[in-house]
């Protein structure tokens, strides 16, 4: 049987459309076009239906492909939305040297044609919002954290204007009351949620996490499929541990691979150095790996890894954190 596969390079703006059937153009077919607004969207599901596709394939692209995504799903359209990586890799396989929009629908198209077809679940309605209220606290966040940083290097010269320094405490101020603000709202969305609001209730009996570490590592994996593992989860976090070796001179030292969602590595950096001090059972599991010759970042790294198996146990079995079902205990501790 012959197979259709869409590619649809994603903008903040449009959305470059090319449809191939068993990896060639339909017959006088070409790239087309569609603006990534509601009514693109519309017009967009009604070419791909008239085209009877079988499979469509789009890139993760920050928050620009969502909106579409949630459009093609909803009208029963089958959507892959694959990782930039591997997309990268799987054109610089094909030896593309040129890019452009239409030669990335392209290529999305034949990776549709010719890679495993994951079809896309669409995040539930206030899973999505707490995603995109905690992607809003992250940014505030670091924005508060660089704006102190200023302020700490102005007091330390007496010749700073004294103009610079009202203006860095009111940009202190403004930016720590819109950090409550959005946590007041994001803990009025889980409290309408029995399941956030359950998933809150057991995380910040982990030491080392409160209510605003909470909302922003759980604003991450609520919008994960369902059902995954917590290896799975670490692998999203880009925690997974990777090296390189080939013969006998080529040998990397193992490190994490970073391919993952950098917002939920942030998110869980903090409560892993929290963790490491206050938890006595992950306190000796990173105290255990730097007398065994690891680095304390990759002591803080490894607790990381810990938490998230810990949340995603506590998740699945309902019950608060116990280091203990984690992490060997020393004798006088067990």
């Amino acid at each position: 049987m012959s197979l259709i596969t869409a590619g649809i390079d994603v903008s903040a703006k449009s959305l470059m459309v090319d449809v191939l059937r068993d990896g060639e153009r339909v017959s006088g077919g070409k790239p087309w076009l569609a603006a990534n607004t509601r009514e693109g969207h519309v017009g967009l599901i009604e070419k791909l239906r008239a085209l009877k596709v079988d499979r469509i394939v789009c890139e993760a692209t920050g928050v620009y492909h969502l909106d579409m995504a949630m459009a093609l799903v909803h009208a029963d359209l089958p959507l892959m939305v694959a990782n930039p990586r591997q997309v990268r890799c799987f054109i610089q396989a094909r030896s593309r040297n040129t890019q452009t929009d239409s030669i990335d629908a392209h290529e999305l198209a034949q990776f549709g044609l010719r890679m495993a077809f994951e079809p896309w679940q669409a995040p539930d309605p206030a899973h999505y919002a707490l995603h995109r209220i905690a992607r809003s606290l992250h940014g505030y966040v670091a924005q508060g954290t660089a704006a102190k940083n200023r302020l700490h290097a102005a007091d330390a010269s007496e010749d700073t204007p004294v103009i610079l320094r009202k203006m860095l405490k009111r940009e202190i101020a403004f930016l720590e009351a819109t950090v409550e603000t959005l946590r007041k709202e994001a803990l009025k969305l889980i409290a309408r949620d029995a399941t956030l609001a359950r998933q809150v209730e057991l995380m910040v009996t982990v030491p080392g996490i409160a209510e605003t570490s909470a909302i922003r590592v759980l604003g991450e994996l609520c919008v994960l499929p369902p059902k995954l593992t917590a290896k799975a989860w670490v692998k999203s976090a880009g925690l997974d541990p990777t090296s390189k070796e080939s013969g006998a001179s080529v040998k990397t030292k193992p490190h994490i691979s970073k391919r993952g969602n950098s917002f939920l590595r942030s998110a869980l950096y903090m409560p892993a150095l929290s963790a490491r001090r206050h938890d006595p059972g992950l306190k000796f599991f990173a105290d255990r790996l730097v007398a065994n010759g690891k680095t304390k970042m990759q002591a803080v790294i490894a607790v990381a890894r810990k938490l998230l198996h810990g949340i995603h146990a506590m998740t699945a079995l309902n019950q608060p954190w116990n280091s203990s079902a984690l992490v060997p205990m020393p004798p006088k501790m067990a």
